[in-house]
């Protein structure tokens, strides 16, 4: 008995490895009728199972002769894209690398003509479904879907970023910024987690502007009957935990006696009570009065999910509402924050370019207050200035994604210099946006031996140069050599094409009224001091000390202090 059993293990391995053999070489071939330079891997960057091994396999690979992972395995870990910049790239003597392995093939590119044609040819390159579904924890999302089924979600959602939206975005930003101000002159100035404040400031506004839903800074926010946790707290519980909620099957959740697992299970059950208390609120209301203009997010979303109250032309599904108000409050307000979380941060560690913004937003709002500021007047201004280009660059060195996932359903072609190459159908082609944003051939860079102390791999703080945007037609002094216009494909902070963010001109907005608020009336400096050593300690925290979770942040906040600005 124990030998049928060993030789039929033995069978199951050899079978194992001879499929295994047969794929690569049938990836291998076409990898090579693609024309592209190809590595082989014995990973695939879509495997689940290297998904959650990997950072605990990462000391056993570097102990590995680097020449045998070098040209694979940088671009193999999901959650080290951004850290290695455009140096895989680099070392490999081209923009476009095909990674082979028996799995599947992944097209790795920061080519600017690729990343258009691929983001621009929506119906040839789509996003990878089965990879992107995990998302769909509430019900279906625009995120997470192709086809018809997009087009509606997109139709449901486009009215509602519209002016009307915009100046709501400016107006509670600025009051938001004044509260957030208020609550950080009762700590003194000091602000250990930037990161929890942005995410709170860009919470509220999202909050407001899409589900017309106050929220306050000061006062202790009371559980309300029938809960748990509060709504602040049911958000961020969620976005803790969003790996366990993502990757772990739902009977296991339900069951488990883990800790984490009860606490993801609870935050998950507690927000999708809140989703639905504002789902149903809202149905009742538009039974009575339906909305004059584009109406809200939510509205226009309940409207489409609600049988009583749906237009022919544009139904979901009940699970949808649901499902596109998660999406919409994760990529809305997680991203943003993350943005001015680190936007402020590179000020601080850059006190000569703070006060360049600073006297840049004196002169377009003076000493007025934020009542008197106005979205059709200022706004421009800001973002065509220190403020705006704060946030360009600031996206530029910490791109909201790493990387955007691609497929094509059946063969297709790409032309790159007038070279044409033949991609096999279900190929993963990822935008390296990380390596986009510094590509050597269309970003100046400066050299590895002129970077600043502390700063890392891929050098954010080195070269942080936010004057690069600005424009001598928009009447700033910037040398002729330093402005620079990045030429399509090569700075994509938003995505391209019809697939592009719909909430860019909503995040500008909310950007541009937080920070000049900000820097109206404060400075921003380190906590610790202003020897080079603090420096260094927090230009270690915004390039080494980076992590993705659902996007770009720090694992470690940099404490700071905001200091009265003495006019």
């Amino acid at each position: 008995m124990a030998s049928v059993i060993t030789i039929s293990i033995f069978s199951l391995i050899i079978f194992f490895v001879y499929s295994q053999y047969r794929a690569l070489q049938r990836n291998i071939t076409a990898a090579r009728a693609s024309g592209f330079k190809y590595v082989v891997s014995p990973v695939f960057f879509q495997s689940i199972p290297w998904i959650l091994l990997q950072e605990a396999l990462l000391p056993i690979l570097k102990k590995v002769p680097a020449e045998r992972t070098e040209s694979w395995l940088p671009l193999s870990l999901f959650y080290r894209i951004w850290h290695f910049g455009y140096e895989p790239f680099e070392k490999a003597g081209t923009d476009t690398i095909m990674i082979v392995s028996p799995s599947g093939n992944a097209l790795w590119t920061c080519n600017p003509e690729l990343i258009i044609q691929t983001c621009t040819r929506y119906k040839d390159f789509i996003k990878p479904i089965d990879m992107l579904a995990m998302l769909n924890i509430y019900g279906p999302t625009i995120t997470a879907s192709e086809g018809e089924e997009n087009r509606v979600y997109r139709k449901v959602a486009a009215p509602s970023f519209n002016e009307t939206t915009h100046r709501t975005v400016w107006t509670e930003s600025l009051d938001q910024a004044d509260m957030m101000l208020e609550f950080w002159e009762q700590n003194g100035g000091k602000v250990d987690q930037l990161n929890h404040d942005s995410n709170r400031f860009a919470l509220h506004v999202l909050s407001k502007v899409f589900f017309n839903r106050e929220m306050k800074w000061l006062g202790q926010e009371k559980i309300p009957e029938g809960h748990e946790l509060t709504y602040n707290a049911a958000i961020s519980s969620v976005f803790k935990y969003n790996d366990t909620l993502f990757m772990t099957p739902k009977p296991i959740l339900n069951n488990s006696p883990m800790e984490s697992h009860k606490k993801a299970k609870q935050s998950f059950l507690e927000f999708q009570k809140y989703m639905v208390e504002m789902r149903d609120e809202t149905a009742s209301r538009l039974r009575s009065s339906k909305p004059s203009d584009g109406g809200s997010l939510l509205e226009n979303f309940v409207m489409a999910g609600t049988p009583d109250l749906q237009n022919d032309n544009l139904i979901i599904s009940p699970a949808a509402v649901l499902g596109n108000m998660f999406i919409f409050i994760l990529a809305g307000h997680e991203t943003s924050a993350n943005t001015m979380a680190l936007a402020i941060t590179l000020l601080a560690c850059n006190p000569t370019f703070q006060k360049t913004l600073q006297s840049d937003i004196d002169s377009i709002v003076g000493s007025r207050p934020p009542s008197e500021w106005s979205y059709l007047t200022d706004y421009p201004k800001l973002q065509n200035g220190c403020v705006g280009a704060l946030m360009n660059e600031t996206l530029r060195l910490y791109s909201v994604l790493p990387f955007i996932p691609k497929t094509n359903p059946a063969p297709q072609t790409l032309t790159l210099e007038n070279q044409t190459h033949h991609l096999a159908k279900d190929t993963l082609i990822l935008i390296n946006a990380s390596a986009a944003h510094r590509n050597r051939k269309y970003w100046p860079q400066p050299p590895k031996d002129k970077t600043v102390p502390g700063d890392a791999s891929p050098y954010p703080l080195s070269s942080f140069h936010p004057e690069r945007w600005l424009s001598p037609a928009n009447g700033y002094s910037t040398p002729a050599a330093d402005h620079f216009d990045p030429i399509p494909g090569s700075y994509i902070p938003f995505a391209e094409g019809f697939r592009s963010c719909m909430g860019s001109r909503f995040a500008r907005v909310e950007f541009c009224a937080g920070i000049a608020r900000v820097f109206q009336e404060y400075s921003v400096e380190l906590a610790g001091g202003k020897s080079d050593e603090d420096f260094r300690k927090a230009r270690e925290m915004l390039s080494s000390g980076m992590g993705f979770e659902m996007g770009l942040k720090m694992k470690e906040a940099v404490p700071l202090r905001f200091v009265k600005r003495v006019k």
